[in-house]
């Protein structure tokens, strides 16, 4: 990209030089930058006194910059120019601060070319250095052409399955003139996918336009002055980084990062590799955002399909009336009685997936019907050379469902006539005997394999058919069978949808039929199958997904990642067909092996749903205090408390005991299992599942005898040091490679909000008004802060997150259980994305509020300001509450020292709201130590 003269070509100056770089680049810093052209960039870098080196495809350019540097008197700024490509560049290994990508990115079409430019560029940077990448956004052209209003070169580009490949080559002797040579366009996700493959991390993304994105003509003309420019300058800075607009203009820059330490690691922290910096964050959170690709009012679309065909995205959906569906009235265990679908008057239609929005559906291609039938359902599309092949499963009027196939020579337009490829089983007793429908087709490279589900009259199961031609099939085994009672799947195993592992092996995606939601297996030969549990649970109240989250498909878009489609079922009984985004499959392949459910923990939790008496159920009012709990007569069940839920002890078969935890509500248990096991990899939590009583869940982990790591501080003060240590370095590992950047969409909350939390500081606000400004002495010594100054800087600082982390949410030393040779970390009710400052304030908090090193505190108010004594209780608590010690063992992350401190505001609250026991200090002293004490432990403790 060349910054030109006009006032909207000179905003894209302004966001790059005043806005982005500054925050990445320090003084005197080695800059690479590719594409240069005539060196605009570079001579602004070279005036501010930085070091900058040439690339360029254009000898006529690099020697217009080497004139420009001459002039300007910075020719021994410039340190090198390379005429040559910028995949061919040859550059000395981490020789540079910074690398710019100010264009290459959108004149290389060929993917290896471009490739190739981001690793040597990213070989180029030293560790911790940044590299910036610009790339055009996919509507960019045709909004270019709409301008022009060159409509056919619109519809041409779009037939060529643009949307998905995003390449442009000029089309009309018009455009070839006055437009642009050929270009390649990208969306927000390939372009982090291409940084990320050479092994650099995304840390910012920025509109270049801002919010002035398509406003040239308007811009040009309001900003002309130099006044006006400067109040549009700020403007656009100011919504540069909205997620919003990201995608929304011309141009995108992302920032991204070479493996490195943000700061000197001191002395006794954990060294972080730089390596662990170069991967991309791999947070296992599936269905963060879900949005309705295709529904309408009065229609049911589920069971949907996805391939890529040609370079086009095809969409498979089942369309039919609602008001044609047919039920029967059925009970299941635990559930009230309900209207049960038997099926409808529903067609397949094949659509061209729409790169945002739900489809039209009156657009999709009808899939022609095989004679006699009169419903189909559960489609699968293969992409097979130049054919693209259909099985689907359809019914005559009274008859069985069967899998039929056929196949297109033109893209989905166009069908031949169908041949069955599967029918139910005759043989008595099968378990396929009733129905076989939703097909899930693969080709390996000893054939073609199909998974699908058979009914038996009562119970859907996944079995698999082979075939050497994919037109001939012999059934071969049950692949899935149902659960134990209990389990998510004992009433079904249903539609399943299952694609390759990078590994070589194979996961499958399906129905679960007692939870209504999707779960998953893993297999090294898809015959042998290993259930990880639930994956995709129901949406909350009100959701399109909120009955049902059933019928998967995925659809692979990279070497270890797919687009995970479903159906989604809403409290009107409404269908449509739902995107989850997009799934690491390999991090979800590598969950661990769910807690075993058995008939024993069945009836311990029969037993407790039946036992326990309503008071004991409820949340009680100090969920710290150890107050009385429930116990049975016979001593099997027993309550476990202090706990802010109902969490009891159960002997379950063979003298096995179990937690059972029925949590707030059915939502938060699934989210706490689904938590603890994607966290499994990076901490040592318990073994979980989720047991399902109708439409109650409840969660079951394994039964762990220990104490509580608080508790050691006081008991065993060395054994305290050694797992807080060991929890410390296993957090960062957690950290590192989890580590993303804040957007609001993704960031979870315990149900201590951010409103919460500014709530509480605007009280403490008015409760410590009489004494804000007195200067603060700890232990005889005076510090810098003082309150006024401490809320304050809880106020600027709170609402500025910049980092999220896979967490817990409540990482507090009472939820880590320690065992005679290993510890455990419990609760994990708000498991997901969490700012990195606020889980770090939380451990810092716990140390001052639950391990007792802080002995005894006193208050005096005199006139030099607020006095205040802290007994901290031996080496241990001098090391942990009077030095900064914990939070060292978290340098080498972008953790914010001063954010931390603003965090611990709110955390003190109910030490800083109790009684004072004296009444010419409006807090306890105990409190105001705390609070005194924490500016050490984050280093904001200037003492004179």
């Amino acid at each position: 990209m060349r910054t030109q003269s006009g006032p909207y070509h000179r905003i894209e100056s302004e966001v790059i030089h005043r806005l982005i770089l500054p925050e990445h680049l320090g003084a005197g810093s080695r800059i690479l930058d590719v594409g240069s052209g005539p060196g605009i960039h570079a001579l602004r870098l070279a005036r501010q006194g930085h070091h900058v080196a040439l690339v360029d495809l254009s000898e006529k350019s690099l020697t217009a910059a080497r004139r420009r540097f001459d002039e300007a008197g910075l020719g021994g700024q410039l340190l090198d120019m390379q005429h040559t490509s910028a995949h061919d560049m040859d550059i000395e290994p981490g020789g540079y601060d910074a690398v710019l990508l100010f264009g290459p990115l959108y004149h290389l079409l060929d993917e290896n070319e471009a490739a190739e430019c981001v690793r040597r560029a990213a070989a180029a940077l030293r560790p911790g250095g940044h590299l910036f990448a610009i790339f055009l956004t996919r509507t960019s052209i045709l909004r270019d052409l709409l301008k022009r209003g060159r409509f056919d070169d619109m519809r041409t580009l779009l037939a060529s399955g643009y949307l998905d490949h995003g390449r442009y080559l000029p089309l009309s002797p018009a455009s070839r003139d006055d437009y642009m040579p050929a270009t390649r366009t990208h969306r927000l996700a390939e372009a982090e996918q291409l940084l990320g493959a050479a092994g650099l991390t995304v840390v910012d993304r920025h509109a270049v336009e801002g919010v002035a994105a398509w406003m040239r003509p308007y811009v040009d003309e309001v900003a002309a002055d130099a006044a006006a420019f400067a109040e549009l300058s700020e403007v656009v800075r100011a919504t540069a980084g909205l997620d919003e607009l990201i995608e929304a203009g011309d141009h995108f820059l992302l920032t991204a990062r070479a493996g490195a330490p943000s700061s000197p690691a001191r002395s006794g922290s954990i060294s972080v590799a730089p390596e662990s910096w170069g991967a991309r964050p791999r947070v296992d959170v599936i269905g963060r955002t879900r949005s309705v690709v295709a529904g309408a009012e009065g229609q049911i679309c589920f069971a949907p399909a996805a391939t890529v065909h040609h370079g086009r995205r095809l969409l498979a959906v089942t369309v039919g009336p609602a008001t044609d569906r047919v039920f029967v009235p059925r009970q299941l265990p635990g559930r009230a009685p309900e209207p049960w679908y038997t099926g409808g008057r529903n067609r397949i239609r094949i659509y061209r997936s729409p790169q945002a929005g739900p489809v039209r559906l009156d657009d999709g291609h009808l899939v022609p019907m095989p004679g006699g039938a009169i419903d189909a359902t559960g489609a699968c599309l293969v992409s097979d050379g130049t054919a693209l092949r259909l099985w689907f499963s359809a019914r005559a009027q009274d008859g069985p469902w069967q899998i039929h196939q056929t196949i297109s020579r033109d893209g989905g337009r166009t069908w031949r006539e169908h041949t069955l490829a599967l029918a139910p089983d005759p043989a008595d007793n099968s378990t396929q005997g009733t129905h076989v429908l939703l097909p899930a087709v693969l080709r390996r490279r000893d054939g073609w394999w199909m998974w699908y589900a058979g009914h038996d009259g009562e119970h859907r199961r996944i079995h698999l058919a082979r075939s050497d031609d994919g037109v001939t099939w012999q059934r071969h085994q049950l692949a899935l069978d149902l659960g134990p009672t209990g389990s998510c799947d004992a009433y079904a195993a249903d539609c399943p949808a299952v694609t390759e592992l990078p590994d070589g092996g194979l996961l499958m995606v399906y129905g679960a039929g007692t939870s209504r939601s999707l779960a998953a297996a893993v297999s090294d030969d898809g015959l042998r199958w290993h259930k990880i549990g639930p994956v995709l649970h129901r949406g909350t109240a009100d959701a399109p997904d909120t009955r049902y989250a059933f019928y998967p498909a995925l659809l692979p878009t990279g070497h270890r990642t797919a687009e995970l489609y479903y159906a989604g079922e809403d409290d009107t009984g409404r269908w449509q067909v739902m995107t989850a985004g997009s799934v690491d499959l390999a991090l979800l392949a590598e969950r661990p092996a769910p807690l075993e459910l058995t008939a024993g923990i069945d009836q311990a939790v029969a037993r407790l749903r039946d036992e326990v008496p309503p008071p004991f159920w409820e949340e009680p009012d100090d969920c710290h205090a150890a107050d009385h709990g429930f116990r049975s007569a016979d001593g099997r069940l027993k309550q476990i408390r202090p706990s802010s839920t109902p969490v009891f002890t159960a002997h379950a078969d063979n003298a096995a005991t179990v937690v059972v935890k029925f949590g707030r509500s059915g939502t938060l248990v699934e989210r706490e299992h689904s938590g603890l096991q994607a966290l499994g990899r990076y901490l040592p939590v318990p073994a979980t599942s989720v047991h399902y009583s109708g439409e109650n869940a409840a969660l079951v982990a394994r039964h762990i005898e220990g104490t509580r790591l608080a508790d050691l501080a006081s008991t065993e003060p060395e054994r305290f040091r050694e797992v807080l240590v060991d929890l410390t370095a296993h957090l960062v590992h957690c950290a590192t490679a989890t580590l993303t950047p804040h957007t609001t969409a993704a960031v979870d909350h315990t149900r201590k909000t951010p409103a919460v939390a500014a709530g509480w500081v605007d009280d403490l606000a008015q409760r410590l008004r009489d004494i804000d400004d007195l200067p603060l002495h700890l232990n005889g010594t005076r510090l810098e802060s003082t309150l006024g100054g401490l809320i304050h800087l809880a106020r600027r600082h709170l609402p500025q997150p910049r980092w999220l982390i896979h967490n817990t949410g409540d990482m507090h030393l009472n939820n880590v259980l320690v065992t005679d040779s290993n510890w455990y970390v419990l609760d994990g009710e708000f498991a997901g994305l969490h700012d990195l400052d606020h889980v770090v304030a939380t451990l810092l908090g716990s140390v001052l509020k639950h391990t007792r090193l802080l002995t005894g505190a006193h208050a005096v108010r005199r006139p030099d300001g607020l006095h205040l004594d802290a007994g901290l209780r031996g080496p241990l608590g001098l090391e942990l509450l009077g030095t900064s010690w914990l939070l060292d063992r978290f340098d080498g992350l972008p953790v914010d020292p001063v954010r931390v401190l603003a965090h611990l505001l709110p955390e003190l609250y109910f030490r800083l709201t109790a009684t004072a026991a004296d009444p010419t200090v409006p807090a306890p002293a105990a409190g105001l130590a705390a609070l005194a004490l924490a500016t050490r432990m984050t280093r904001h403790a200037d003492t004179r």
